[in-house]
């Protein structure tokens, strides 16, 4: 994408001045440099939150590209970058919470010109990424306590992120200042404060959501919102009894429940059929619960 109007963009911006570094981060394509030597991934100071390198790890271990849930939640990110018009060759999209590289690789995919940015608290998930996809611009980001310059993009996607932050209004309202006039968020979070159990505690969320919720705080943060619905409409019967038995059983469940939980949406050919049924269906069928919330919102 060299020479195309998004890289000279994302040449353009002031990137923030990594702990210890005395001369201004210059992207060139393939990387920074920074003090006259590249480096692969941008660093910033980031704060005590509920996620950390050893958690992202153990996520990414058992989380592969073909998990339906996670082929559903890209499919309606990437849908609504497009509808919206954030897919374009002067456009800059950033994905916050981007370690996995599943969203950044398939929109890097759909379009060659589009300008992405990739960040994440966690550092060692990064440097991996930096390694296998290239060309993209990716900083260690605590939302908390950024110091990247607003107004820097289009269009910001956080896919299960905002629930490992504490303070979530201050993180949505750094997320507006991110944002360009007219610029998009693509919001997705857990759903069911009824369901928040050990392995919300030990994935270090704060919470799960209610819609009404997640879209006064995102209202409050300065959005308009253009898009609502649910993820897992479909397969929310069996989402309360597993929650529900796990509730019965009663006290709190170490790591090995977090494995057990994670490898039950692993891809087999019902979650497969139902994650694809509930795509097609969701244009056309409204999904008033299910295991997840989103929400596409533009800040006025």
């Amino acid at each position: 994408m060299t020479g195309t109007p998004a890289f000279e963009q994302l040449r353009a911006i002031a990137w923030p001045l990594p702990p210890g570094a005395h001369s201004a981060p210059r992207w060139t394509g393939d990387g920074f440099i920074v003090d006259g030597r590249p480096v692969p991934v941008l660093q910033n100071r980031v704060g005590d939150t509920g996620w950390n390198d050893d958690l992202a790890a153990l996520v990414e271990a058992e989380v592969s590209a073909e998990r339906p849930i996670g082929i559903a939640s890209r499919r309606y990110a990437i849908e609504s970058l497009a509808r919206y018009g954030a897919i374009r060759p002067d456009g800059i999209i950033m994905e916050i919470g981007c370690a996995s590289g599943y969203l950044l690789g398939e929109l890097r995919r759909r379009s060659a010109e589009v300008g992405l940015i990739g960040c994440d608290y966690a550092l060692q998930p990064l440097l991996g990424l930096a390694e296998r996809l290239r060309g993209i611009p990716l900083l260690q980001l605590d939302l908390g306590q950024s110091s990247l310059p607003g107004r820097m993009c289009d269009a910001v996607v956080m896919q299960n992120v905002l629930e490992h932050i504490e303070d979530d209004a201050v993180a949505l309202r750094e997320v507006a200042r991110l944002l360009r006039p007219n610029g998009l968020l693509v919001l997705e979070v857990p759903a069911g404060p009824q369901f928040y159990d050990s392995f919300d505690r030990l994935v270090g969320h704060f919470r799960r959501y209610r819609m009404r919720e997640l879209t006064a705080k995102v209202r409050d943060a300065g959005f308009e919102i253009l898009d609502r619905s649910h993820l897992g409409f479909l397969a929310y019967p069996a989402f309360w009894l597993l929650k529900r038995y796990g509730k019965l059983r009663g006290g709190d469940q170490g790591p090995d429940y977090v494995l057990r939980t994670l490898r039950a949406g692993r891809a087999g050919p019902l979650q497969r059929t139902v994650a694809q049924l509930e795509s097609a269906l969701r244009p056309y069928l409204p999904m008033p619960i299910g295991i997840r919330c989103l929400l596409t919102a533009r800040v006025k």
